[in-house]
């Protein structure tokens, strides 16, 4: 079963990301969107996103197969252990390509 790794990292973190994901023989790809976080902990916000309401993240999602749950957790979080960084994991129900004969 394959399942969906949704990874929210502060900007510092990106490339340490990018560079373990890709090193990864076991992951065919990911992708990396930049994204806007609200949240009612401004206090750790600095000045500028005090002022903005939010803090610029990078949301990255990873499919993976569930058997490298445990894993991938373990070595993105040798990569996080001084920025901690919130993750989930939903199931995927179906995937493919489309438009492909």
């Amino acid at each position: 079963m394959k399942q969906l790794l949704v990874l929210i990292v502060q900007h510092n973190l990106k490339d340490d990301v990018v560079d373990t994901l890709m090193s990864l023989d076991y992951l065919s790809g990911f992708s990396l969107i930049n994204i806007c976080g609200f949240s009612r902990e401004h206090s750790h916000f600095n000045l500028k996103e005090q002022v903005e309401g939010y803090r610029e993240f990078y949301k990255f999602e990873v499919m993976h197969p569930q058997e490298s749950q445990q894993a991938l957790l373990q070595t993105l979080a040798e990569v996080c252990r001084h920025n901690p960084c919130r993750y989930w994991i939903v199931p995927i129900a179906t995937d493919g390509v489309l438009g492909q004969d």
